[in-house]
């Protein structure tokens, strides 16, 4: 797939949703607009589709704005303006032949008209006959005004009708005055005073449309203009819907696109600060708002192709406004509080923030209080200033505005702080529990703290710490490991050999007739055969204990009595090295959960390091005493060398306490005996006194009867 045009896609879908809102607005925004204009008539949607243009409320509304400049004219009572008249007849003959009109007022003179012949002055009730070719008119006879259609009166109470506002001004005793003269006539009304009351009945108006409107050559017919931009509407404002609506099925097929370019402007709005997002939707506001709003359209309160331009401007500004405040909402819908918190003042901070990284921990966060009291000191006093020049000033609400504006910029500076300071609370308290893990075991997890956060640094000096401690660790048991697989394969591979040569040895034993020289030499290699096996069979239970690999066969054993048994087991060994055992175990018995094989063993290579190495003619004690709910068993002696080594070293593997090596040890009968010992539930230890060996083994819990 091509990688351009799937980036493309979703900027494809949201301008098709911007131009479909945008075209589905103009048609809308002047549908609404044209009721409002009309008094609520939907009759002026429909203008553009009516075939007859005098059928519509816009022509209705144009006809009314000539006759009611006329009935201006009419109602001065006193001498009429030559300017008002010249303004008057400039705008009526904008339209050429389309109009013919005359206006009479006996009581100022006034007499004025371009039909061709002079007009009659009607007494009330009767009617004028319309020019060849007018047949549309509007005839006021000094009680009221009526509308004729080629000869049918025209229903202009209607609330559709372009005509009733000069209908309802004049039952209820109002005049039009002209206000202002110009292109289009503005007009206004007023209450009349009672002279002028009097004389409505004297006045006589009558305007009268050509039967083909058509333009003027020598001037811009408002009718003409009208009837071309309604045809222009009536074709272009549906293709407009047509093409706004196939734009928006578009989007709408596209709209998860079209989500993700909103979240591509929500990114570009998120950048600006909150500051120039207010201002600039303030002036947002005031321009739709002093841009004519919509709901400000006066009901015929200016010419057709006037409030057209009105409208336009209203739709720019309205979809204006309406866009940016969709990537305010975006924004805020998507950065959230980010929306709030990317303002002027905490880029500030952030810039200070950098700053600081400059210096130590230590000054950083010193600083930082010593500038929050100097800037709220600062703060404090200006927000004071500006409050008390408020209550001796005529713009007290300004500077009192100021003042809070000060104030609460002191009082988020606090905030601030506080956030800050509890972040730095909450990762430290995560910064000691990950401390507190690693020294019960290296944590696998690392301490994750936001790049932002002042205790970043720690962190990352910690999981540095802590990556260098599990890959030792691991290098560690990674080697401890190829130890034990190379004692285990070896101890495994010096088995077989080993057995042959005991084997051959133990048949040249029964060997007969062999020198006496011979005989010696066997016996040697018997002895030291033998004690190669017994060295192996150490190599291989030390692998098997060190792997965890090893089978337990946990039971409930007394633990003085496996003792006993042991001794029982290895009486002449015992009766031959000269030594006095001494032996204190409690009658009753002391119960342990253990595996009492291992335990066997871990007792028996005890008392045979002992008669290793305890000094000739002394005593060994076995002491095994309860203390609380847990058992401690004892093997003292009297070391027959000087013990120059510490406790950890002795029960390393392959070390002895005799380093003549004058012995026949190997090295790995206290090693064993601890691993032994922790697979059976117990913890060997070592204590030196002088020449005092004592090996300590300790059981947590005991059981009894």
């Amino acid at each position: 797939m091509d990688t351009k045009l799937k980036v493309a896609k979703p900027w494809r879908a949201w301008i098709c949703f911007f131009l479909a809102v945008n075209l589905l607005s103009i048609p809308l925004f002047a549908a609404l607009a044209a009721i409002l204009h009309s008094n609520g008539s939907l009759e002026a949607v429909k203008a553009p589709f009516v075939e007859n243009f005098k059928d519509t409320s816009v022509f209705e509304t144009q006809t009314a704005r000539y006759f009611s400049l006329l009935l201006g004219l009419a109602n001065e009572n006193e001498t009429v303006e030559d300017t008002q008249i010249a303004a008057a007849k400039r705008i009526l003959n904008q339209e050429g032949n389309n109009l013919r009109y005359y206006v009479l007022n006996p009581d100022i003179g006034l007499n004025l008209g371009n039909l061709d012949e002079e007009p009659l002055y009607l007494n009330p009730g009767e009617m004028p006959g319309p020019p060849s070719g007018y047949g549309y008119f509007l005839y006021f006879d000094g009680e009221k005004i009526t509308v004729v259609d080629h000869g049918t009166v025209v229903d202009a109470e209607r609330l559709d009708s372009g005509y009733r506002n000069i209908i309802s001004s004049l039952s209820n005793v109002y005049y039009y005055q002209t206000a202002e003269v110009g292109p289009g006539g503005s007009l206004s009304f007023s209450l009349p005073d009672s002279e002028k009351s009097q004389n409505l009945a004297n006045y006589r108006v009558f305007l009268a449309i050509n039967d083909v409107l058509a333009a003027n050559p020598y001037g811009h017919s408002v009718y003409d203009q009208q009837q071309k931009y309604l045809i222009f509407m009536k074709w272009t404002y549906p293709v407009l819907a047509l093409l706004g609506l196939i734009f928006l099925i578009y989007a709408l097929i596209k709209w998860p696109e079209k989500r993700d370019y909103d979240r591509r402007l929500a990114a570009w709005s998120g950048d600006m600060w909150l500051e120039v997002k207010l201002l600039v939707s303030l002036i947002v506001l005031t321009l739709a708002v002093g841009i004519s709003p919509i709901f400000g359209i006066s009901p015929g309160g200016s010419d057709f192709l006037g409030w057209w331009l009105e409208a336009t401007m209203m739709n720019i500004s309205f979809l204006a406004g309406l866009w940016w405040f969709y990537l305010m909402i975006l924004d805020l819908f998507y950065n959230r509080r980010a929306f709030f918190s990317h303002n002027l003042l905490n880029s500030l901070l952030k810039w200070y923030l950098k700053l600081e990284n400059r210096a130590s921990w230590q000054k950083s966060m010193l600083k930082r209080l010593y500038w929050l009291l100097a800037a709220e000191a600062v703060l404090a006093l200006t927000s004071v200033l500006f409050l008390i020049t408020s209550t001796h000033s005529g713009d007290w609400f300004i500077l009192f505005l100021i003042a809070v504006m000060i104030a609460g910029a002191g009082i988020y500076l606090i905030y601030q702080y506080c956030l800050r300071y509890t972040q730095i609370v909450n990762d430290l308290e995560r910064l000691f529990k990950h401390i507190e893990s690693i020294k019960n075991g290296p944590a696998a997890a690392k301490l994750d703290i936001p790049r932002e956060h002042d205790l970043y640094p720690v962190a990352q000096n910690l999981n540095s710490i802590q990556e260098g401690i599990m890959k030792t660790v691991a290098d560690q048991m990674k080697s401890e490991r190829m130890k034990i697989d190379l004692i285990t394969n070896v101890s495994h591979d010096l088995k077989t050999p080993l057995t042959s040569i005991i084997s051959y040895v133990d048949l040249l034993k029964k060997e007969e007739g062999l020198p006496q020289p011979a005989r010696d030499y066997i016996g040697i290699l018997a002895q030291k055969s033998e004690r190669l096996k017994h060295l192996i069979q150490d190599l291989f239970d030390l692998s098997k204990a060190s792997s965890e690999n090893m089978a337990v066969d946990l039971e409930k054993i007394d633990l003085g009595r496996l003792i006993k048994q042991t001794l029982a087991d290895m009486e002449e060994p015992i009766n031959n090295s000269g030594l006095a055992f001494r032996v204190n175990i409690p009658e009753e018995p002391v119960y342990i959960i253990s595996d009492g094989k291992k335990l066997y063993r871990v007792w028996e290579n005890l008392i045979s390091n002992a008669l290793k190495y305890s000094l000739a003619g002394s005593r060994v004690y076995i002491d095994l005493i309860q203390n609380g709910r847990g058992a401690v068993a004892t093997v003292k002696n009297t070391a027959n060398y000087e013990m120059d080594f510490t406790e950890d070293e002795i029960l390393q593997r392959f070390v002895r306490g005799d380093q003549s090596r004058s012995t026949e040890g190997s090295g790995l009968g206290l090693s064993i005996a601890q691993s032994f010992a922790a697979i059976c539930g117990a913890q060997l230890s070592v204590k030196i006194d002088g020449d005092l060996f004592k090996v300590e083994l300790a059981f947590a819990e005991f059981y009894s009867d």
